[in-house]
């Protein structure tokens, strides 16, 4: 056991304490004065106010409509204004024109002759025959 005196954490007063590093007062009145004196603090404490109507439920308004639309207008605007054309996205239109460029039905064959009724060769894509046209 402890030979050492301690301070009594409610009164002051020093004591031995019979059980070591438990005990915190002197005497059992001290013990429960303290523990009123602790329940008072919290009882003393002011309350938090409890909003229970502070979840107000937003409404659909006209000129909310309006600011949204406005401001994707704007942003939509100024997006279009500083992208570059080449950094634009590629629409259906673009796509079916470089196709319509690339594949031809038919290709001009330069390295064959010209047959004796004047009808040039052509390579058809499509079926991939060689056709003979005037």
């Amino acid at each position: 056991m402890d030979k050492y005196t301690y301070s009594c954490k409610y009164c002051g007063g020093s004591y031995i304490p019979k059980r070591r590093h438990k005990q915190k007062y002197c005497s059992s009145s001290c013990r429960v004065g303290a523990f009123k004196k602790r329940k008072a603090l919290r009882q003393n404490l002011p309350e938090a106010p409890k909003n229970a109507d502070s979840r107000t439920v937003e409404n659909m308004s006209l000129s909310g409509i309006g600011n949204a639309a406005v401001g994707t207008l704007a942003t939509n605007l100024v997006t279009n204004i500083f992208t570059k054309e080449e950094n634009k996205p590629a629409t259906k239109g673009d796509i079916q024109k470089l196709l319509g460029y690339g594949i031809r039905q038919s290709v001009l064959i330069k390295n064959l002759p010209v047959r004796s009724d004047g009808s040039r060769a052509y390579f058809d894509a499509v079926k991939q025959i060689l056709i003979y046209k005037k």
